[in-house]
């Protein structure tokens, strides 16, 4: 009964996996041709095509430099600056929440898969002891079913919590080093 919630968690692991493959990717949040276009933009101080490009392409970039350049006052643009690094600042965290929201369940399932390993592994012990109580003893193939369930559960529960841990710290990481990118 213990692999039935251990199936679902590893089914859980490997569909967070594929659609964090495809949402954290730094491709599609800082798309570097955009990026470059938004910058010669900027050093010609081009507000029109800084906010047509930012409003034409979807992306965790576009939309942060969005918010900043919805601020801007083009009378006094120094006077506006703080009010544009305070919308870059609030979007930005609102991007990384989106975009670790789905991480984050990696996270879950590292810690929820040992444990329903474990609950394998004591149900598993519980028959074995079960099986000695009733003069089982001196009989080890009347434990080894048992002993064999608790094995396996805690084995399954062990595999899917290491696979999750890896995937999620390779998602974290490169959310995070996408994010400082876009900072920079």
């Amino acid at each position: 009964w213990a692999m039935c919630p251990l199936g679902a968690c590893s089914l859980l692991v490997v569909t967070m996996i594929v659609l964090n493959f495809q949402r954290v990717n730094p491709g599609k949040m800082l798309p570097m041709g955009v990026v470059s276009q938004l910058k010669i933009a900027a050093v010609e101080r081009n507000v029109e095509l800084l906010s047509n490009l930012s409003n034409s392409t979807d992306s965790m970039f576009t939309r942060t430099l969005a918010a900043g350049l919805k601020q801007l006052n083009p009378d006094d643009p120094a006077g506006s600056r703080p009010r544009m690094e305070a919308a870059i600042a609030e979007t930005a965290g609102r991007e990384e929440s989106r975009y670790g929201f789905f991480v984050n369940f990696l996270s879950l399932m590292t810690s929820m898969s040992p444990m329903w390993g474990l609950l394998g592994t004591v149900s598993g012990m519980i028959g074995a002891f079960s099986k000695i109580g009733q003069g089982g003893m001196g009989k080890p193939e009347m434990l080894a079913k048992n002993i064999s369930e608790a094995l396996v559960c805690t084995a399954s529960g062990l595999l899917i919590a290491i696979t999750a841990m890896g995937f999620y710290f390779l998602f974290r990481n490169l959310l995070n080093r996408t994010m400082k990118e876009s900072e920079s």
